[in-house]
């Protein structure tokens, strides 16, 4: 493997999934008796909340994995637009994560902080969402690199001409049938 080949943006996006992945199965919750913490009361992970966590870490593993794939030539770098693709994928990501920090909903919190307890975020919570910020801002930096520009993503017809190869022309004719006239 030739790491040279390595920019930047890729460290990011890899960086910042096994940051996720490592930081996903430690307790994304805290919870306090009387300001000393509860023994065991720690739990939670990546896989307990399904739109805030286990979403966005599929989001965040699958960018670094398609990453080191187009990377190592395993993938082929232009068949799709991979760049807006992962733009995508960790910006939804890094936001569901955010919510789930800023947030933090959690089943039954009115009852269990009214018996004396107070829930917090853990250290899992907190390190998940650097990690999918992290990869969002590699992604960032690849699209732009890449020759996209952020303004661009405001026009949906520039975003869909960067799927479609030719925009607007007719597809080939089926094999075995003779072409169409000319134009007259």
């Amino acid at each position: 493997m030739d790491f040279s080949k390595f920019k930047t943006s890729d460290w990011l996006k890899i960086g910042g999934g096994v940051v996720f992945l490592i930081f996903g199965f430690m307790s994304w919750i805290t919870t306090t008796f009387e300001g000393k913490d509860v023994p065991g009361a720690d739990t939670g992970n990546v896989f307990d909340f399904f739109w805030t966590g286990t979403l966005p870490w599929i989001l965040v593993l699958g960018t670094a994995v398609i990453t080191f794939l187009v990377i190592n030539g395993t993938v082929k770098a232009g068949g799709l637009p991979w760049p807006l693709i992962m733009l995508g994928a960790t910006g939804l990501a890094a936001l569901l994560l955010l919510i789930r920090v800023i947030f933090n909903p959690l089943e039954n919190k009115d009852l269990v902080e009214a018996a004396g307890f107070e829930v917090g975020r853990g250290i899992g919570m907190i390190g998940s969402a650097i990690g999918g910020c992290l990869a969002f801002a590699g992604s960032v930096m690849g699209y732009t690199e890449s020759g996209g520009n952020l303004s661009d993503l405001k026009d949906m017809n520039k975003v869909k001409s960067q799927f479609g190869k030719g925009g607007g022309s007719t597809p080939p004719p089926p094999p075995g049938m003779p072409p169409p006239p000319p134009p007259r």
